[in-house]
């Protein structure tokens, strides 16, 4: 019989998880240009400009940081401003197609009294373009969107909105949903279907999406996981059996809140600061940048 922990689940269990590869990470501070040991980084998203250079939004900064995945060519890294109605973001998304990228605020009080979350789009030059309500509403003003991800389908354009967690609402636990809105004419994005997270992937949370190629990636903070799975696009659904969990490396990547597709087996994340609740070990790796690998025998 397999030994049980003190969270119920057996032993056994929890060595099925595979674990991600870790690849390299360097702390944020590190990287940025004007920043020590002492600064604040609370990294909540990370969305890949180009296959060399990742955006980094925080959601104590109305910044964003531009950063050469390699952790060694310093001078490419840059910080410039952000403008938004509210301080912070949640997470960054990149319209490949018009260089274009959008900041995820998670909820704001709207003048009608509705809880909303809205995106705040920028061109090439990170110039403010716009900010735009995304419908759907929240009850709970501690619950809202953390992740967000862009894709053109032939000639039409989609944000994939990740809701927090428990739909939006104050359970403690339940199912994950993103939220799918299209660009209509007049500029709005307008919903045009939901995605629901399955059964494998009932996290504590949802902290982080990303969408590349057909392939969705869903990160969970307080259950330090990331599920993994492929979407068919025409039915616009996970294709049934095609997904995955997988563990970080140890128990100190309990702040993972941004993830970003490289590649087909490769992931970029962020880490926000540790909190006051958690484990000391988690310092070691807060507010960094960081690159893992799928196990090959997983793909």
């Amino acid at each position: 019989m397999a030994k049980k922990n003190k969270s119920g689940k057996s032993q056994k269990k929890q060595q099925e998880i595979p674990r991600l590869e870790l690849v390299r990470e360097e702390k944020l501070y590190r990287l940025i240009p004007d920043r020590n040991e002492s600064s604040r980084l609370e990294a909540s998203g990370v969305a890949l400009y180009d296959d060399s250079t990742a955006l980094v939004i925080f959601d104590n900064l109305n910044w964003v940081a531009a950063v050469d995945l390699s952790f060694k060519n310093q001078h490419a890294n840059k910080l410039f401003p952000a403008p938004s109605l509210s301080l912070g973001f949640e997470d960054i998304a990149i319209d490949r197609r018009n260089n274009h990228f959008f900041c995820l605020i998670e909820q704001l009080e709207d003048f009608d009294g509705s809880l909303c979350g809205f995106v705040a789009e920028y061109d090439t030059g990170g110039r403010f373009m716009s900010c735009t309500r995304l419908p759907t509403k929240f009850e709970d003003v501690n619950k809202g969107f953390e992740g967000l991800a862009h894709i053109w389908i032939d000639d039409k354009e989609y944000l994939y909105a990740l809701c927090e967690g428990n739909l939006g609402t104050s359970a403690k636990r339940g199912g994950g949903r993103v939220d799918v809105f299209t660009r209509s004419g007049d500029e709005n994005w307008k919903l045009s279907h939901h995605l629901s997270v399955p059964r494998e992937a009932e996290f504590e949370d949802y902290a982080a999406l990303s969408y590349r190629d057909g392939q969705i990636a869903i990160v969970s903070q307080a259950s330090a996981r990331v599920w993994v799975a492929r979407v068919d696009e025409q039915a616009q659904s996970v294709i049934p059996g095609s997904g995955r969990v997988y563990r970080f490396p140890n128990k100190s990547y309990g702040n993972i809140e941004g993830i970003a597709w490289h590649s087909p087996n490769i992931l970029v994340a962020v880490s926000d600061r540790k909190k006051k609740n958690q484990p000391k070990q988690c310092s070691e790796k807060d507010q960094s940048i960081h690159i893992f690998r799928i196990p090959e025998s997983s793909n």
